[in-house]
């Protein structure tokens, strides 16, 4: 059946593909829409699409699962991630950041304070729709997480959720151009100009500060100059910047992404962990001691390929006391003293 673009809803699947002005499809046959789909099909004005036919009662239900959703779900999450949809599809079609609105928006929106038992269940078990919207709102969350952990003012974490605001309108742009031939062309070298794109745009605005701009455009940089646009390394890389920089890689890592499925929180974190001459070791060990609680009796996979239980826990959260048969014997081991073993696995 084919229907007008605004008739569409969440669930349609399309029979054929949608193209632009490149061989790379907006949608792809026989895909199932979602949030980025519909925003897709949106922005580029496509008119109508040919979808299956829709299973007898669907809109219906439909309708009642976002009830229901409205109904029970009160994280506080939705509201953020509503909110700014509607300033990232704004981006998407070439509106000028306002960093008024966005400066109301921290200031209204932002939680006094955040807990891993709240960041975690929502973004790791809603995964799929609106990644590039969820993840500034993820790292935001992350952000401040660190942040409060530290003992940094109010002031940096409101700093941090404008950087996070405002980080990705660059890559907004982007997606507006990844379906041209430009974008295929320069794929690579454009997305690194995201950082610079977005810096630009509030260069000069007075009322985001230094800080902010600096945080936005240094994002992607890493420690060893091996980051980008600028390369920058070592001591020009701020301490407030380097904790964001370890809240934007562990979000993105742990999301889904239309490449790849997620990395586990210890995947992502060791990660991390073994590059420290990239990302801050302080800030990565705090971000694993605060979202990665190893308890006694967890059970976890050795580097000798044992599976142990956790006895005791230790200063470095991943290194406590462990033990496990072999040979019928019950071996015990402090990895804190044994530092050829490690923790390679969650098991629980």
């Amino acid at each position: 059946m084919r229907v007008a673009t605004e008739r569409l809803i969440i669930g349609d699947r399309i029979t054929e593909s949608l193209f632009l002005h490149t061989d790379i499809p907006i949608v792809a046959a026989g895909k199932k829409l979602g949030t980025d789909e519909l925003r897709r099909i949106k922005r580029f004005l496509i008119k109508e699409v040919e979808i299956e036919e829709r299973p007898e009662g669907m809109v219906e239900e439909t309708a009642l699962d976002v009830t229901s959703d409205e109904a029970t779900d009160t994280n506080r999450f939705d509201e953020l991630i509503e909110t700014y949809n509607q300033v990232f599809t704004s981006w998407e079609q070439g509106r000028v950041p306002n960093v008024y609105d966005a400066l109301r928006w921290v200031k209204e929106s932002v939680p006094d304070r955040v807990q891993r038992e709240e960041i975690l269940p929502y973004f790791l078990e809603r995964g799929t729709e609106a990644y590039t919207v969820r993840h500034a709102i993820y790292r935001g969350a992350i952000a401040q997480l660190l942040a409060e952990a530290v003992g940094k003012e109010r002031k940096m974490i409101h700093d941090l959720w404008v950087a996070s605001y405002f980080a990705d309108c660059g890559l907004a742009r982007i997606m507006e151009w990844r379906h041209t031939k430009r974008y295929e062309a320069m794929q690579q070298e454009i997305f690194h100009r995201h950082p610079a794109m977005a810096f630009q745009a509030l260069q000069k605005e007075s009322i985001i500060s230094d800080t902010v701009k600096r945080l936005i455009v240094q994002h992607h940089e890493r420690l060893d100059g091996s980051g980008y646009p600028l390369k920058v390394k070592g001591d020009k890389i701020m301490d407030h910047t380097r904790l964001f920089i370890v809240a934007d890689v562990f979000a993105a890592m742990t999301s889904w992404r239309p490449y790849r499925e997620a990395y586990t929180l210890y995947d992502a974190y060791c990660y991390l962990k073994v590059r420290p001459m990239q990302y801050d070791s302080k800030y990565v060990m705090l971000l694993g001691q605060l979202l990665l609680p190893i308890e006694v009796g967890d059970r976890v996979l050795i580097s000798n390929g044992k599976i142990a239980t956790v006895l005791r826990k230790n200063m470095v959260f991943d290194r406590p006391v462990i033990a496990y048969e072999e040979h019928n014997q019950r071996i015990v081991k402090d990895l804190m003293e044994e530092r050829q073993f490690n923790i390679i696995q969650l098991m629980d």
